[in-house]
This record gives C-alpha cells, structure tokens and sequence, in this order.
C-alpha cells in the first residue's frame, strides 16, 4: 500500500511561507507533499498555485486550511498570532508548527487547544534554494523528515535556545548591508557597478561556503589565520581596535531579550 504523504496547510503566506513552498515545490518534487495555503496575501498564493497547480491549493479560509491539513503552519506575524489561532478549531490529531519569533509553545497551546504535536522552527527565505539551516524545538523526528528536503534541520531540546540562535537570524540586513556598502565603494573606485555587486556576492558566498564545512574550532581556525602585514591582517586589526567585531556580539543582547521575553532561561 502506497504511503500517503500529509497535507501541510499553511496559515499566513507571506515572505517566509513562500520561500517554503517555493522549495518544497521546486527542489523536493520527489515528496510532493499537498500544499494549502491561506488566502492571506491573495497575491503571493496566487503566484505559487499557478506555478504548481498539481501541489497547491488555495481555500477559502483560514479555518479550511486546518480542517484540510495534517500539519498546520502557523506563519503569521506574532502581533496577529493570537487573535489567528483563537479564531481557528484545530483538531487533536494534528501536529502544528509554529514560526512565530517571540512565542513560547505553552502559550501558543492555550490559543489552539490540544493538538498531536506541536513544534517551534526557525527557517529563513534561503530554504528557497538552498539547504540551509532550519532551528527545531523540540526534536521532532516527522517535522525533522519534512523539513529535512528543504533545509538542514538542527534539533534543540531548549527553547531558549532556539532564541538564540533566532537572534543570528537578525544578522541577514546587515550582512547584505555590508555586500552593498562594499560593493558601491567598489563602483566609486572605478568598477563597474554590476561587476562590483556579482564579484562581491560571489565572493562573500564561496566563504560561507567554506564556512559551512567548518566545526567551532575550524571557524576560531580561520578567524586567527591571517599572514603578519598582509591585507587579511591589516582590515581585521583596524576592525578590532574599532570595536567591529564586539559590535556584532552586542546587537544580539537587545534581540535576543525582544525573542526571550516569554520564555524563561534554562537553568545550567
């Protein structure tokens, strides 16, 4: 008897569900999971039904999207998260992912009422179209095989520690930040601007690649090579003495006390 896939029901599609349907869509054709979404954001989930009409379907409603699914997304923006989920029956045979930044599982749990399961996950645009990583919490061994097509699924007991790592996420703008501010003081020194932005964004991408194959010792590695009066040396000493580096350490205080402010510390 042929395995039946379940139905993944999206609840909001906005950026980041789109990216996510986008990669269950256009890298895992060979677990073409059925897709409903949400006819919030009519425009992005009529964009996604006319590129996979086969997988996608668009309903009527929220609540027809969880009366439909097995596993329901909730993808909504956390300001919206309560007054979504407490308008919504959710069955207690579904399992339920939730995306929302700043919310603790007990909290969304009195919003939805009992369910099978009921899981927070950090994914990110990048899914799309790569294996990127994707925050799991609690270990989900049927979540960590569904995501698993589209990204590297890093499993955490804590979820305070899912909000620390959630709090790196926040570094996506300023990392393309830095790309555009190299890349236009690359242009006023004389080269072509889209020469300058493809040589700046390839760059930067083959060493997060080398840096994907790294451990924490090979990054403190890497971090620590850099030839005595060469380039490397030189651009990382000016950046230490001005603070650069601590800079980026102290901007993940504030975010992540903003994600943490309803999940309690684990105590060490």
């Amino acid at each position: 008897m042929e395995h039946k896939l379940p139905t993944l029901g999206f609840i909001g599609t906005g950026t980041l569900a789109s990216a996510l349907v986008t990669g269950f869509c256009a890298r895992a054709p060979e677990t073409p999971y059925p897709i409903v979404l949400s006819p919030r954001s009519r425009d992005n989930a009529a964009r996604l039904k006319a590129a996979w009409p086969d997988r996608i379907t668009v309903a009527e409603s929220m609540q027809e999207v969880v009366d439909r699914s097995d596993w329901v997304i909730l993808a909504v923006l956390p300001k919206a998260g309560e007054e979504v989920c407490t308008s919504l029956r959710f069955r207690p045979e579904q399992k339920v992912v939730n995306f929302m930044s700043d919310k603790a599982l007990p909290q969304v749990r009195e919003w939805i009422g009992p369910t099978a399961a009921l899981v927070h996950m950090v994914p990110l645009t990048f899914n799309a179209f790569c294996d990127g990583p994707i925050v799991l919490s609690p270990p989900n061994a049927e979540a960590a095989e569904i995501f698993g097509h589209i990204g590297q699924v890093v499993q955490l007991e804590e979820r305070y520690h899912a909000a620390v790592l959630a709090a790196v996420t926040g570094c996506v703008a300023p990392f393309f930040t830095l790309l555009d501010t190299l890349s236009q003081w690359s242009a006023a020194q004389g080269v072509p601007p889209d020469l300058a932005a493809r040589y700046v964004s390839g760059f930067f991408g083959a060493v997060c690649q080398e840096a994907a194959h790294l451990d924490g010792a090979g990054l403190s590695r890497m971090a620590g090579t850099a030839t005595p009066g060469g380039i490397n040396f030189l651009v990382k000493d000016l950046l230490a003495q001005q603070g650069g580096f601590q800079m980026w350490a102290d901007a993940m205080e504030p975010a992540l006390e903003r994600l943490t402010a309803n999940i309690p510390r684990p105590e060490k």
